[in-house]
């Protein structure tokens, strides 16, 4: 499978599955993992927002190498992905992911995103260029199926 055809189809898992662990480094080189909601953009990007004061920022800030898990039970799959991320000050960007987020939930409308309400500093996106990342499917495949993987 081509790069672009096994993004697209990453892609389309994010945007089905857009709840995920980003795992970033402490100072002190333990492993921090922190609830996020992703979008995916074109070009092997994701981007989810945060604020300035967490500590996933603060992470990033200092070392901006994460990985990304996702995982769906009933469909029996997961999304395992890395690269550098990059922190953006981007007014739009921000609304776009939000918009996203509230859609995805619009069945609850109180839904606000966790990290509205964390009194944590501002709103910041973050933009992960994924360098790798294995989606797994294993429903209705048979042991050791080649068809399993699809990857980056």
């Amino acid at each position: 499978m081509q790069t672009s055809e096994a993004y697209t189809k990453i892609k389309s898992y994010i945007d089905h599955n857009p709840a995920a662990v980003v795992g970033t480094i402490n100072a002190d080189g333990t492993p921090y993992g922190s609830a996020v909601y992703v979008c995916a953009l074109s070009g092997q990007r994701v981007c989810f927002v945060t604020k300035n004061l967490t500590q996933k920022y603060v992470n990033i800030s200092e070392t901006p190498q994460v990985s990304l898990t996702f995982f769906n039970e009933k469909d029996s799959s997961t999304l395992q992905a890395s690269g550098t991320a990059a922190i953006l000050n981007d007014a739009q960007l921000i609304n776009m992911v939000m918009d996203r987020m509230t859609r995805i939930h619009a069945i609850r409308a109180e839904w606000l995103p966790p990290i509205s309400k964390l009194r944590a500093g501002n709103y910041v996106t973050i933009c992960v260029t994924l360098t790798k990342a294995r989606l797994a499917e294993y429903q209705g495949l048979d042991i050791g199926s080649e068809q399993i993987f699809t990857e980056l």
